[in-house]
Parts: C-alpha cells; structure tokens; sequence
C-alpha cells in the first residue's frame, strides 16, 4: 500500500530535505535565509566566501593575527645571519693564523740561513 502523500512543511527541519527546499524556493531572487522563519545552518564548515576575501580595515590587524609567526620568521632569520657570520669568522681568523704560521717559519728559515752564513765567514 502506498503512503498518502504528506505536504511538507519547511519550518520544520525534520521535513525539510533538499531536493523538497529546492522545488519550493526556486524563484529567482529568493534564497532559503530569507523564506524560512529559523536561520538555514550551513552544510560546510568552511567559512563563507565573502568572509575569507574580506581585507583587514587597518594595517594593525595584519600583525594582530600574524605577528606571532612574522615575528618567529624574523627571528629565525636573524640568528640564522649570526651563525654563519660566526662560521665565516672563525674560518677567516683559522686561514689568517695559518697564513702568519707559515710566513714566521719562512722567516725563521731565512734568519738560520743567515746565521749559518755569518757563521762560516
């Protein structure tokens, strides 16, 4: 036996389905917010897509919510420099320090050579 049909009722979400909503709201211009008497709950969590494309008013809301992380980034970025400031300069003292090395021992060789040299004459 086959169900009497039962009019549906939109103001009762236990009715509503959507292929029901879509066949009574159709009409241009008319969308579901503005028809039913309770607020339409949306069927995604996402936020609307006139809420993520709106601009902040002030430049001071862009560091209120990305401070955190441009302050994070600087930082980073600033003890990274240091560092390999750090490396270049100790590589740079450690290539000076050999350099001097080997000029004091080309010296001390040429010192002996003439010590040698006045020695025997």
């Amino acid at each position: 036996m086959i169900p009497p049909a039962v009019p549906i009722d939109p103001t009762t979400p236990m009715n509503c389905s959507r292929l029901a909503l879509r066949a009574l709201y159709r009409r241009p211009g008319r969308t579901l917010a503005t028809k039913l008497p309770h607020p339409a709950r949306p069927f995604t969590k996402s936020r609307t897509l006139q809420q993520s494309q709106h601009a902040p008013e002030q430049p001071v809301n862009v560091y209120k919510s990305h401070g955190r992380a441009l302050l994070k980034a600087l930082t980073l970025a600033f003890f990274s420099y240091q560092v390999v400031y750090w490396a270049w300069l100790i590589l740079e003292t450690e290539e000076l320090k050999e350099d001097k090395d080997r000029e004091i021992k080309a010296l001390e060789n040429e010192v002996r050579l003439l010590d040698a040299q006045r020695k025997a004459s």
